[in-house]
């Protein structure tokens, strides 16, 4: 692998990681990405009540939406804590600024708040599956863009022909010009594409198209982000500390291959499960949805 010059590399459209400046407080791009996450989330649930395809009324989606903002951020900072982090002491648990969540655990603390919600809403948990898998690409997609203007998640050393040099930024510090010295996939970007907009399409498609429903939605986005997500790692750089496995897979493929094992057992169960009910407000003399 040959080490570059600027020249040879798409250059990196360098954004300040830091939108803006508000009475001095940092607004990050990082936190935008997950407020433009949530928002998507909302219209996409609050359609699919809309058409009857989501077990929550169309006014109660963003109090339904709120159970997994919770289970995202506390299941996704406790799993980058627990299997990704150098530095586990309780401080660090607090350094969120730069990032530091890691999918995996944000999907389980997911799982675990909508449990509860179904239980206490007394709906089934296979049917608010469905809508939140469609619902979580989009905003998938919008974290992984947020990273890329971070210049984090690295991708491989690569000299192909969009491959890119990224700034390198001190934690709490103002970027001081230096620049990586090799050039790189830019694999943030297949992550946003795969884990993010294919995933999307594909599962609206089998939803809305071809009638999927039952918890089969749910399982195919547990199928497929653990596909998407073990190949962009064959192009991403390994978490630091953690490195690769003995047979050469990251920390990260490992668990998308128990993802795709859970998502096809899933899929397999549910094949026959009945599609959701009709919802009280899409039956016939009910008031009409907005």
């Amino acid at each position: 692998m040959s080490i570059l010059g600027p020249l040879a590399a798409i250059p990196f459209p360098r954004i300040d990681p830091v939108a803006f400046r508000l009475f001095g407080f940092e607004v990050r791009w990082y936190g935008i990405s997950y407020l433009v996450a949530f928002w998507l989330a909302w219209l996409v649930l609050r359609s699919l009540s809309r058409r009857g395809r989501w077990p929550v009324p169309p006014d109660h989606a963003g109090d339904a939406l709120f159970w997994g903002i919770l289970g995202v951020f506390l299941g996704g900072r406790m799993g980058y804590m627990l299997f990704y982090a150098e530095d586990k002491s309780l401080p660090a648990w607090w350094h969120i600024r730069e990032g530091g969540m890691a999918f995996h655990g944000g999907l389980l603390g997911v799982i675990l708040a909508y449990v509860v919600y179904a239980i206490v809403k007394k709906v089934r948990f296979r049917d608010l599956a469905d809508g939140l898998a469609l619902a979580t690409p989009l905003g998938i997609c919008s974290v992984r863009l947020a990273n890329f203007i971070n210049a984090e998640l690295w991708g491989r050393p690569w000299d192909g022909p969009w491959a890119m040099r990224f700034p390198i930024y001190q934690l709490g510090e103002p970027w001081d010009g230096t620049w990586d010295k090799v050039t790189r996939h830019p694999s943030q970007l297949y992550q946003a594409l795969g884990e993010g907009l294919l995933t999307f399409v594909i599962l609206r498609w089998l939803m809305l198209s071809k009638g999927w429903g039952g918890g089969r939605v749910a399982s195919a986005f547990v199928v497929l982000y653990g596909a998407f997500r073990f190949a962009a790692e064959f192009f991403r750089e390994p978490d630091k500390g953690i490195g690769y496995d003995p047979l050469g897979l990251t920390r990260g493929q490992e668990f998308c291959l128990g993802m795709i094992a859970l998502g096809l057992l899933s899929l397999l169960l549910l094949w026959r499960s009945p599609p959701m009910p009709t919802p009280p407000w899409m039956k016939p003399g009910a008031t009409p949805v907005a």
